[in-house]
């Protein structure tokens, strides 16, 4: 037991990590992205995630680099650990969008903060998008 609960801290440091190198240069929004389009595909997969579809998630919008940093099962695993404490999902709260450029390769992002709220609580995810609009960075809190 103690494995596994070490295991799911190691992996939102790492995909927290992950986020923290795409997000060195905070602010607005690149031209390469449409606001809009960047909030409507952070919802779409908030909403897949509650509905349990995190394995059409993980293969269909996950970039090559986030199947590489963590396993589907993984992921599942990390996802029931949070969403389990906080009941159905209600409602989305409150949706941020912020540009985001690595500083080493100057590669743009879409970071989108998304707070969705549930019976029982709230949960804030963070969802990077690269040009292509695969996930590049996905985050529960």
């Amino acid at each position: 037991m103690r494995k596994n609960s070490f295991m799911k801290k190691l992996t939102a440091f790492i995909l927290a990590g992950m986020l923290l190198l795409l997000t060195g240069c905070q602010g607005k929004l690149s031209d390469k992205f449409d606001e809009e389009e960047v909030k409507n595909a952070a919802k779409d997969i908030v909403t897949q995630v509650n509905e349990g579809n995190v394995e059409s998630v993980y293969n269909d919008i996950f970039s090559p680099v986030m199947k590489n940093a963590i396993a589907l099962e993984t992921l599942q695993e990390n996802l029931s650990y949070t969403l389990d404490k906080v009941g159905a999902f209600d409602s989305f709260e409150k949706i941020e969008v912020a540009g985001t450029k690595d500083k080493d390769t100057g590669t743009e992002y879409a970071t989108v903060m998304v707070l969705a709220k549930y019976e029982e609580g709230k949960a804030m995810f963070t969802v990077s998008f690269d040009e292509d609009m695969k996930c590049a960075g996905f985050f529960i809190k």
